[in-house]
């Protein structure tokens, strides 16, 4: 199998997490450096007032700024203990990594799957959200939402929900929705995305986009799953996907299968140059995929 990467969502908000600690570190060392500069000024000045007044024979003004040379010395030493230490990754890192290690996964067992007859392009994005994986085949074009999630999943339509065991078999979690920041559920978070491109790529060549939500974690099984608005839930570990692919009517050629990826790579680019508003030609006057 063929791997394009587009984005990394995942990563970006890793590297960008590491960032925001970074500065956050530098600017609370700089206000430390500054204390510890500001507290031996004080001491440098204390001890040339000492020096000037024991010279001059001012003995009590002498110790008197001796004293606070001591004063300042020991505030220093105080400060110094208050060193700060750089964040370590948190909740947050580890929710993207979970996100990364889910998409690795899936990407790993395609990879050990299909055949080089198929392509799978990482990161599309559109003005309705990330398709995390669209797999583009002889067999049809797949969009993924994948989710790393652990516990029993249940699905009613749009609405997607887990119960969660501890590791001594007791619930923590009753029903708790699976959501995206926005309150998308991940049917949702495919739907939206796909509907966009579909209407996109079928301008010139009738097709449906098939959709489905990947569950890649090993702790995690499937309840009650009913009224699904996307063609398929399943989960990574109980190898379900062959059997999807050949349930599908759709077929591509293999020249219809490149130019497929290259007009999706082509419409990422373009949603995504408009974002950084960038010019870019509309991908709609472009090649696109000869009608059958």
């Amino acid at each position: 199998m063929k791997i394009a990467e587009l984005s990394n969502h995942a990563a970006d908000q890793l590297q960008k997490q590491e960032v925001e600690r970074q500065v956050r570190y530098d600017k609370e060392m700089q206000a430390y450096e500054g204390r510890l500069h500001a507290r031996q000024d004080k001491i440098d000045a204390g001890r040339t007032k000492r020096r000037a007044a024991w010279e001059q024979g001012r003995y009590l003004q002498a110790t008197g700024h001796a004293l606070a040379v001591v004063w300042h010395r020991s505030r220093k030493l105080m400060e110094s203990r208050g060193k700060p230490v750089k964040e370590g990754p948190g909740i947050v890192d580890h929710i993207w990594e979970q996100g990364m290690d889910g998409e690795d996964a899936l990407a790993g067992y395609l990879a050990r799957t299909l055949t080089d007859e198929w392509t799978l392009v990482k990161g599309y994005k559109n003005p309705q959200g990330e398709l995390d994986a669209v797999l583009v085949g002889p067999r049809g074009i797949y969009a993924m939402e994948i989710k790393n999630h652990k516990g029993t999943i249940h699905c009613d339509k749009d609405a997607f929900v887990r119960d969660k065991l501890d590791n001594w078999g007791n619930q923590v979690l009753w029903h708790e929705p699976i959501t995206d920041r926005g309150g998308r559920s991940p049917s949702r978070q495919v739907n939206e995305p796909a509907d966009l491109l579909e209407r996109y790529l079928t301008k010139t060549m009738p097709l449906r986009i098939s959709r489905c939500v990947v569950f890649t974690n090993g702790d995690a099984e499937l309840g009650d799953v009913r009224n699904l608005t996307v063609d398929a839930v399943f989960l990574l570990s109980h190898g379900d996907l062959p059997g999807l692919l050949q349930q599908s009517t759709s077929t591509l050629t293999s020249a219809e299968v490149e130019r497929a990826v290259r007009q999706i790579e082509r419409d990422h680019r373009y949603y995504q140059a408009k974002r950084t508003r960038r010019p870019v030609p509309d991908p709609s006057s472009s090649d696109l995929l000869p009608a059958t």
